[in-house]
């Protein structure tokens, strides 16, 4: 069919009713606003979903309900002396915890009252009190108050830090949430008054009252809490302690007492009168750092079992064995008395360097002035071979109990900021005549005894270093000497000779029982004190003598607490015998002999009365000068001398070096103990001893002594002052009374008591 005789379609050319505008932007708007409506309902359950992810990535990040229940604050570990005065702290936070029933409610109330209004009534977080410091800040255009709760504080203080960020304060909102299901409000509120920071260092509200108060915070009054409350928010701009804060402090103060009074807490009469009073501040002197060779000691001890955390942290009480009173007698003893030995030392330091000359000045205005002098010119001697870093005077003393081997006293040089080194337990130093009483212990053990005669005489010995001819320190020679002699005069000769006697192994086996562990060479010169000791070593073996044998172990903590008052530790003593009572007697008695007329008899004109015995020691060269001493109760040893084993210059021995400090430390740890002596154990006998020819005495003597014997080891008796047979009827009537009993008898039964 051809296209042009198709018939045509009709087509519809009708038009359409017009829209009114109106109805077209109705229709507009609609779907706009469903639009929207659809991407907010998106991007608020984008928001929610973000935000419960946010907030399910927080919740993991909050303590554990193990973590909760177990808040445990840095507290400060004490150390504490033998009458319970505190020598020394521990801590990385000054902080001691405190019950809040031991709290004034005073204190409690000021805290609430200025901190938190409400934190009786909110679950952790105050929303109306964060909305009014929205509006606070936003009037102000600043951060100018705060909206953290107790609650809030206390998360804050415990588990997060002061870092001003958006997700630290919601962490610090989703904890507060946490404590306050876990804990009741009285025990939120004690954690936090033991935790919050008040300035100067401490941590609570305890170390806070005696640092500022010198108090406990259980006697605190209602000014002083108001105070100590106000430090809260600022802590070192309202400390009362500087003389700076004082105008402050009272603004601050006065800001307390009015919320104190508007809540209730107080009326206002009380507050009156606390307006009209002026700022409390007795501040508290810090703890002294007494004897810190001796808590250094303790500090080794304590990390080495419990750790460094535990000892800084744990709160520990630390009970030790120190005399705090004698500790402070000798350490001003040292003091004084080594600096009459320095300037001796100065003296030789300017006679071998003639640094007076260089400077042009007299030898003795430099010896006068010498600390300043030396000072200022001391880097012109620093290549000198002789300095006066080689010639500082120092010195260590021991004290101990014999009994128990408690450390009462313990001296380690002469300035422990000046050097840290303990000699008392780690200067090995050569004891010199010091070591004469283990040779004669050993020479009693052996057969010898105090009457045992002994020629001081000139010795020549050979060695491997050649040729020796000892001498004894005066030079001179005393012919025949008892052991007892010998020992109270500390000669030379007779200790070498009883040396090589009785064998110089055997008086190392002895040594070494007695706990000297260093260097012992058996060697003639080991009997005048060839070898090394620490003074602690050689005390704790002298204590064996007034110990009747025994020695016990040195320790220096009696007892340990936890924070909770959980008692950790309790030291038992430790003991070993080590001589035969009837040995250590007799050791006790001829060592009482060079107190009393030997080389110690100084110490009886400078006023110590107790019974007591005791050896000097000086080594070559004036490097070394010792006391070791007892009671029947104390062991004592101090050392003298120079680090570098430098002389301390010509005639300081022992008894011009050592002793005066020795008396002025068993002084004063005697203070309270009665005089009394050495009692005489069984197995002892005393004896009349002929003066002539060295032999128990008969009643012909014409020159006798008393001396006591081991009742196996007894001399000969005199032969030669005896009566002679006659036949005359005078001298048969003479010969007859001898037989009948005389108090000589009754004489050798006697107990002497030294």
């Amino acid at each position: 069919m051809n296209q042009n005789n198709r018939p045509k379609q009709a087509i519809n050319f009708s038009k359409q009713e017009p829209q009114p505008p109106s109805s077209i932007q109705e229709r507009t708007r609609g779907k706009l606003f469903f639009t929207f409506l659809l991407l907010a309902l998106f991007a608020l359950s984008c928001g929610a979903g973000i935000g419960f992810r946010f907030l399910y990535h927080m919740h993991k990040t909050l303590p554990s309900p193990k973590e909760l229940g177990d808040i445990q604050p840095s507290l400060v570990s004490k150390v504490l002396a033998s009458d319970s005065a505190v020598i020394h702290e521990f801590s990385i936070e000054r902080r001691f915890w405190i019950q809040l029933k031991e709290i004034p409610p005073d204190l409690q109330h000021a805290v609430v009252a200025i901190e938190d209004r409400r934190f009786y009534d909110h679950w952790g977080i105050d929303f109306k009190r964060i909305m009014g410091a929205m509006v606070v800040n936003f009037v102000r255009g600043k951060y100018a108050q705060g909206a953290s709760t107790i609650t809030q504080q206390l998360a804050r203080n415990v588990y997060l830090t002061s870092r001003q960020s958006l997700i630290r304060k919601v962490r610090e909102a989703m904890t507060a949430v946490q404590i306050e299901s876990y804990y009741t409000k009285d025990e939120i509120l004690e954690l936090y008054l033991n935790m919050a920071y008040l300035g100067a260092g401490c941590y609570g509200v305890e170390a806070a009252s005696q640092r500022y108060f010198s108090k406990s915070t259980r006697d605190m009054t209602l000014n002083e809490c108001a105070v100590l409350a106000g430090c809260i928010q600022l802590p070192e701009r309202y400390r009362p302690d500087r003389v700076k804060n004082i105008k402050r402090v009272r603004g601050r103060r006065n800001t307390v007492i009015r919320a104190m009074k508007k809540m209730g807490f107080i009326n206002a009469d009380a507050a009156s009168l606390v307006f009209q009073d002026t700022i409390p501040a007795n501040p508290q002197v810090p703890v002294s750092k007494r004897a810190p060779y001796f808590v250094e000691m303790v500090r080794q001890y304590m990390e080495k079992k419990y750790g460094e955390y535990q000892l800084y942290n744990g709160g520990l009480t630390i009970c030790t064995t120190l005399d705090p009173v004698a500790q402070d007698s000798t350490d001003k003893a040292v003091a004084y008395y080594l600096d009459s030995l320095q300037r001796r030392t100065n003296r030789l330091f300017l006679d071998s360097t003639k640094a007076y000359k260089t400077l042009d000045i007299t030898k003795i205005h430099y010896l006068n002035n010498f600390d300043s002098i030396y000072t200022a010119h001391k880097d012109e001697y620093k290549d000198l071979p002789d300095s006066m870093r080689l010639r500082i005077v120092q010195a260590s003393v021991v004290a101990l109990d014999v009994k128990t081997g408690a450390i009462r006293v313990l001296t380690g040089g002469r300035d422990f900021s000046e050097s840290k080194f303990n000699r008392a337990i780690q200067a090995k130093r050569q004891p010199g005549s010091a070591f004469k009483p283990f040779v004669y212990t050993v020479a009693i053990d052996n057969g010898y005894t105090p009457a045992t005669m002994v020629m001081d005489q000139p010795i020549t010995l050979e060695t491997p270093e050649g040729v020796w001819r000892p001498e004894n320190y005066d030079h001179e020679f005393s012919g025949p000497v008892s052991v007892r002699d010998a020992l109270k005069k500390s000669i030379n000769l007779v200790a070498i000779q009883v040396l090589q006697d009785i064998g110089a192994e055997n008086v190392i086996t002895y040594a070494r029982k007695a706990g000297l562990k260093n260097r012992l060479n058996p060697v003639p010169a080991l009997a005048i004190g060839a070898c090394e000791v620490t003074n602690l070593e050689i005390t704790s073996a002298f204590s064996i003598y007034p110990n009747y044998g025994w020695q016990a172990t040195p320790y220096c903590i009696e007892k340990i607490y936890d924070r909770n008052g959980r008692l950790l530790q309790e030291h038992v003593p430790e003991t070993k015998q080590v001589l035969s009572p009837q040995t250590a007697y007799i050791m006790t008695s001829m060592l009482t002999t060079v107190i009393k007329a030997g080389t110690g008899a100084s110490i009886g004109r400078r006023g110590f009365m107790h019974p007591a015995g005791g050896k000097t020691g000086t080594t070559n060269g004036y490097s070394d000068a010792w006391f070791v001493g007892f009671t029947p109760y104390i062991a004592c040893g101090v050392w003298v001398g120079v680090d570098e084993r430098r002389s301390m210059g010509s005639g300081v021995t022992g008894a011009r070096g050592a002793i005066p400090t020795w008396v002025k430390a068993m002084k004063a740890l005697h203070r309270n103990l009665r005089a009394k002596g050495f009692g005489q154990p069984s197995g002892i006998i005393t004896e009349r001893v002929c003066n002539k020819e060295h032999k128990i005495a008969t009643r012909y003597c014409p020159d006798v002594y008393i001396e006591i014997f081991k009742t196996d080891h007894m001399l000969d008796t005199c032969d030669v002052h005896v009566l002679r047979r006659s036949t005359k009827k005078k001298d048969i009537r003479e010969r007859f009374r001898t037989y009948k009993r005389k108090p000589a008898d009754k004489n050798r039964k006697r107990t002497l008591i030294f």
